[in-house]
């Protein structure tokens, strides 16, 4: 590792707010330029001092820096455990994921780590009490911690990235509950049940957000973020400003079990209307728009169960993971109104995410789930890799 990558890293992220004390101790902004870098440079002979002193003695792996944080137990025996099984997974790329690992079998309680793979270079997080939720940032993946308790008032979060200067394992500072994200934060209902929280990695903080939405938050490429809300019912709700205004739209007036999919551009999106009987989930009405929303027609011949989140694509068509009663899933391709299966059979998927160009969920098979598979082709062919 290099100092100039380092110098350069630091400057971006620390300029501005050096420049912002400064003002606020009574320096004009015409000389915080100056005094920043003054300050920036002796700051950065510390902390790279600091780094070369720790890693003269480290081992083959990169050090781990913490900023600060409560590392537990290196993850590596967990994610390479014979019992171990991948919970979650994360593709931007082929070469960019995080993937989360479960080992329930060596000891009276379950272990977890994850594992962030950036362009061919892999880091393995350290232990956590619970499982790691994985997340997309921008163009890259990253895994989090959950704090034990589940709120955001108790424990730590943690977050684990990888950087082109190695891992890096930070504690995301809490803040107040807000209304509104910015374009560059991360939605998610993963990390605290049945709230959405905003996470910013820029920042490293995290923070709940006040809505009356509760589950499913998707953002688009035109900055809509769609999400789910109501209790014994399920309502669409959707914000084009980052939570200052919404509108919404009733899926399910006796049910709160709505999925919904949303393409790329936005005007493709899928709406499931499941309800729950005596054996089990039963799709009972499943709409499409091409027009963001504006008209909707209802899905024929849909599969009366879905084993996994639907996908929607720009070209208005979108692809679901399911069947009927007691069959094995299989692939349905939504085109003109209509579901008709399709070709290709990845497997058992616990999970269906990504887009046109890149499809992928984690294997559910009768033993252990250690395997994504991976589609480039929109389902036609898949392949399997092992995520660690």
């Amino acid at each position: 590792m290099t100092v100039e990558p380092r110098l350069r890293e630091l400057t971006d992220r620390s300029y501005r707010r050096l420049a912002e004390v400064l003002e606020r101790c009574g320096l004009p902004r015409s000389m915080p330029p100056f005094l920043v870098l003054g300050v920036l440079a002796a700051t950065t002979s510390i902390v790279l001092a600091l780094v070369d002193l720790t890693s003269s003695g480290a081992a083959a792996d990169p050090p781990i820096a913490i900023t600060p944080a409560a590392a537990g137990r290196a993850g590596t025996e967990v994610v390479n455990s014979k019992r171990a099984q991948v919970s979650a997974v994360t593709m931007v790329t082929r070469n960019r994921w995080a993937a989360g690992w479960t080992d329930c079998t060596s000891g009276p309680t379950c272990r977890y780590a994850a594992v962030v793979d950036r362009d061919g270079a892999r880091a393995i997080a350290p232990e956590w009490p619970v499982p790691y939720v994985t997340l997309r940032s921008g163009k890259e993946a990253i895994a989090v911690a959950p704090p034990v308790e589940g709120t955001l008032s108790g424990g730590e979060t943690m977050m684990f990235r990888l950087t082109y200067d190695g891992p890096v394992l930070t504690r995301l500072r809490y803040e107040l509950p807000t209304s509104t994200f910015g374009p560059d934060e991360v939605l998610t209902d993963r990390i605290v049940p049945g709230s959405i929280v905003v996470v910013n990695p820029a920042e490293s903080t995290v923070r709940k957000l006040e809505t009356r939405a509760s589950r499913s938050p998707i953002c688009d490429q035109s900055g809509r973020c769609w999400m789910l809300a109501g209790v014994a019912r399920t309502d669409i709700l959707w914000t084009d400003d980052g939570g200052r205004t919404w509108d919404s739209r009733n899926l399910d007036r006796h049910n709160q079990l709505g999925r919904i999919a949303v393409s790329p551009d936005g005007r493709t999106v899928l709406t499931t209307a499941v309800t729950v009987g005596a054996t089990g989930q039963k799709v009972s009405k499943m709409q499409l728009s091409t027009d963001r929303g504006a008209t909707w027609t209802t899905v024929k011949s849909a599969p009366q169960s879905l084993s996994a989140s639907p996908l929607a694509f720009n070209d208005g068509t979108a692809l679901l993971f399911g069947g009927g009663p007691g069959d094995r899933p299989r692939l349905f391709r939504v085109r003109d109104g209509v579901a008709k299966l399709d070709r290709g059979y990845p497997g058992d998927l616990a999970d269906l995410a990504g887009d046109a160009g890149l499809m992928y969920g984690y294997e559910v098979p009768k033993r252990r789930t250690t395997e994504v598979a991976v589609s480039t082709d929109q389902g036609a062919t898949w392949s399997k890799f092992a995520p660690r």
